[in-house]
């Protein structure tokens, strides 16, 4: 009787030992699943800030291509000002002259008096840029629409009176005027003036009517005009 209690408590004592090292098998299999979990989620904690670094420089850089975005709508406007200028500056209408009445040497001639106003030929360009003045004709021909600056001096060498007058198309504008020279025979009068001009419009100098001009190698008597600006 007593080796059959014997052998029961061994076969229970058998079980008991059997299950308990099953436990404790199971528990380090799950310490090892929670290690191999955390040393997972530690990886993707790497991950997780290796990707907040990269959207950090990613928003960065956002911010600069949106600056870039913002100075390049600033350029373009400059830009197309610059070519604007650039155009204009090469399109740009230059317009100057500078006319004598003879292009006499070594002698010299009188032009008038004449029963009426009549106009005078500077013959003798000094510059013509734009060729807006005409040799033959002793008119300027305004290119453009602008603000012209005209002068003109009249030299006076004769016991006669002497005058001239600035037309505008046809239409008299100023006058410059001499009367007989005193004790030294010989007078200058001048006259200048700024003028709005259309395209297209005339300025011509004419002698007054009865009276006369001197002309001469040393080329006393002119005529110049040039654009100021356009309108």
């Amino acid at each position: 009787m007593l080796i059959c209690v014997t052998v029961l408590i061994l076969n229970v004592w058998a079980i008991s030992a059997d299950d308990e090292l099953s436990v404790n098998i199971n528990i380090l299999e799950e310490l090892r699943k929670i290690k191999t979990m955390e040393t997972k989620m530690k990886s993707m904690e790497i991950e997780l800030e290796k990707m907040k670094t990269m959207e950090t420089k990613m928003k960065s850089m956002e911010i600069e291509l949106e600056k870039m975005k913002t100075m390049e709508t600033k350029i373009k406007p400059m830009e197309t000002e610059l070519e604007r200028l650039g155009t204009e500056n090469k399109e740009r209408v230059k317009v100057a002259f500078s006319a004598t009445l003879s292009a006499l040497e070594n002698a010299h001639k009188f032009i008038g008096p004449y029963a009426t106003a009549t106009s005078l030929v500077y013959e003798n360009a000094l510059t013509n840029i734009g060729n807006a003045y005409d040799t033959n004709t002793g008119i300027f021909t305004a290119p453009v629409k602008g603000v012209y600056y005209f002068n003109f001096v009249l030299f006076n060498h004769h016991v006669m009176s002497t005058g001239l007058r600035m037309l505008k198309n046809g239409h008299h504008v100023v006058s410059a005027t001499d009367n007989p020279p005193g004790q030294d025979t010989e007078d200058t009068a001048s006259n200048a003036v700024c003028l709005l001009l259309e395209e297209g419009d005339r300025i011509n100098l004419q002698l007054w009517e009865n009276c006369r001009v001197y002309t001469d190698g040393n080329r006393r008597n002119t005529f110049s005009g040039h654009l100021l600006f356009t309108m």
